[in-house]
């Protein structure tokens, strides 16, 4: 009895003990109030392990996670890394990428390509019937504008693409949503103005806490005067087996107003050929006030639409998407770490 006694007091002194270092560090205190962040959890972070878990959704289609590491570096120094978004993103699985320019031109895209199997869906090509993701009206360039029996169909429509995309992003950095695409590849239409709103409306942790990432990402163009730095950035990454072309606008905000979060980042996909219905990423940078050389906790939420859960077999497909998301949030923040440590 006394030996039970004396490990429960044991217990309770050590967890107050954690409780009282959360409260000290803003950091931790943070990612404990916000997200629930255990001690125990926080303490493998500390000592430069990931943490990551799927986060519950309401709607079908959707897969969220959450990741935090603790790296040692400064919120600006990863910003700057940031910015050359190329090699920052340099992976075995991003086969190609670039950045518009402002504004956009075509030139921008001088290096993306089409596989053959994407010319080959392309070429089969119907609105309401496609096995790309695009608009009605490029849909319908892609049936007209093109000799598909032509020997270098495979260059022309890789240049259709190209134009494709660069007028899209013109459009896009000069009206914000308004301007986003509305996909036709099925009878359904989907707008993708409509799911980014769903995507944001979703999270009700996070926003309380970075209203700026929030009113800029809405208002975008308009709120360019609240200090953001945004850029649109263009990549070709493996998926699924898959090579999967997509568009991201990437906002930059840094925060004021007391909170522990230095900088809030948002990955806004705009386009994506394949999977991908809409994807949001939100980074946080959050430097460790108590340590004694530079370290910043980075904490990374992403909320995606798929169209794979679908049929008889979505609920296993949902399983094990989830899984796949959590383990490559959890590789993608190791592999950040070793990068920038």
């Amino acid at each position: 009895m006394a030996l039970r006694t004396i490990g429960a007091a044991l217990a309770l002194a050590i967890a107050g003990a954690a409780a009282a270092t959360e409260r000290t560090n803003p950091a931790r205190h943070f990612l404990a109030m916000v997200f629930d962040v255990a001690a125990s959890d926080l303490a493998r972070v500390d000592a430069g392990r990931v943490y990551s878990r799927t986060l519950p959704v309401r709607h079908p289609r959707e897969v969220a996670t959450l990741g935090v590491i603790r790296i040692a570096t400064t919120p600006q120094r990863y910003v700057d890394r940031l910015m050359n978004i190329a090699a920052f993103k340099r992976d075995e699985a991003v086969l190609q990428i670039g950045t518009f320019s402002t504004p956009p031109q075509h030139a921008d895209v001088s290096e993306l390509t089409l596989d053959e199997a994407d010319v080959r869906r392309l070429r089969e090509c119907r609105v309401d019937k496609c096995d790309v993701q695009l608009s009605a009206d490029a849909i319908e360039r892609f049936r007209t504008e093109l000799t598909w029996q032509a020997p270098d169909v495979p260059q022309r429509a890789t240049e259709l693409m190209r134009r494709i995309l660069t007028d899209y992003v013109a459009r896009y950095v000069e009206r914000g949503s308004a301007a986003e695409m509305e996909y036709a590849d099925s009878p359904t239409r989907l707008a993708l103005a409509k799911e980014f709103s769903s995507l944001v409306s979703a999270d009700t942790s996070t926003w309380p806490h970075v209203p700026g990432l929030k009113r800029h990402l809405l208002e975008f163009p308009a709120a360019r005067g609240d200090g953001a730095t945004d850029l649109v950035y263009w990549s070709k990454e493996r998926v699924h087996r898959r090579p999967v072309i997509s568009v991201t606008h990437l906002a930059i905000v840094p925060m004021t107003g007391g909170s522990p979060v230095v900088y809030a980042i948002a990955s806004k996909q705009i386009y994506a050929m394949h999977y991908f219905d809409a994807s949001l990423g939100i980074t946080l940078l959050i430097p460790d006030s108590t340590a004694a050389q530079p370290a910043t906790y980075v904490v990374y939420l992403n909320r995606s639409r798929i169209d794979l859960f679908d049929g008889v077999w979505g609920g296993i497909a949902r399983k094990v998407v989830s899984g796949r998301a959590r383990s490559l949030v959890a590789e993608q923040l190791e592999r950040l770490q070793r990068t920038l440590d």
